[in-house]
């Protein structure tokens, strides 16, 4: 879709803005001319809701170059005029593949700081207590999944391990940087072997989960999942994949 050069709004549109229909839908038009290929494109709907705002704030904060972005498009801001502007395409793709790029090959295989740092940030500061917290109890926690694509998620559903086409694990920002909501938890010296739940390594870890507000998988009836925590609950998953862009 080729950038117009000519677009303008009547009034403010993004967080705390006006947000008119036919304003709405311009700023999502121009933002879908000037994304990157790899960027999830935004509906062109009128509503301005989550997951344009974060758009928008990508798009303050990569290209326009602001330090603490509002997520709000003003008439003739300088946001709005970066968005007229040739060549911000090139600069949002060049800067997306280099941050895309910290996040490739095999998550599993992500050393702990990387899987932590995958998490929402609230997320990952309690995930990081429940660590703590079973350390203290004589345990050798490891993170085994914290962030993972959508593509390996599909794959542990033809494998009946999962039953969900999308997860807590898949969670992103608009823009394809990791932000899950979830973490598989593991010992290092039993992992999922019967040795786990014979020293009562589970129940600990469903006790500091929950201690911390977090949902437990292991409590679940129809698909235990003993070594799964997340931060939300399950029926706001289809919010979070649309937060997610996906």
């Amino acid at each position: 879709m080729p950038i117009n050069q000519s677009v303008y709004i009547k009034k403010s549109v993004g967080y705390g803005g006006v947000n008119q229909f036919q304003d709405a839908k311009v700023v999502q038009a121009q933002l879908n001319a000037q994304l990157p290929a790899v960027h999830t494109r935004l509906a062109v709907d009128g509503r301005c809701g989550p997951v344009t705002i974060a758009t928008i704030r990508s798009f303050q904060k990569l290209v326009v170059g602001l330090r603490n972005p509002d997520g709000r498009v003003d008439p003739n801001g300088k946001t709005l005029i970066a968005m007229n502007s040739p060549g911000s395409e090139a600069k949002w793709r060049q800067i997306l593949a280099v941050d895309r790029a910290k996040w490739g090959g095999d998550s599993a295989r992500w050393s702990q700081e990387k899987k932590l740092a995958s998490m929402n940030p609230g997320f990952r500061v309690k995930v990081m207590a429940v660590l703590g917290a079973l350390s203290k109890r004589g345990f050798e926690p490891k993170v085994f999944y914290g962030w993972r694509s959508v593509e390996v998620q599909l794959e542990l559903v033809k494998k009946g391990r999962s039953k969900v086409k999308f997860s807590f694990h898949n969670a992103q920002k608009p823009n394809g940087i990791p932000n899950s909501y979830a973490a598989d938890i593991i010992d290092r010296r039993w992992a999922w072997t019967a040795a786990a739940e014979q020293n009562g390594f589970w129940d600990a870890l469903g006790a500091e989960a929950k201690e911390r507000g977090l949902v437990w998988g292991g409590d679940w009836t129809s698909f235990k999942d003993v070594a799964h925590i997340q931060g939300r609950r399950n029926s706001e998953l289809v919010t979070v994949k649309r937060e997610s862009g996906l």
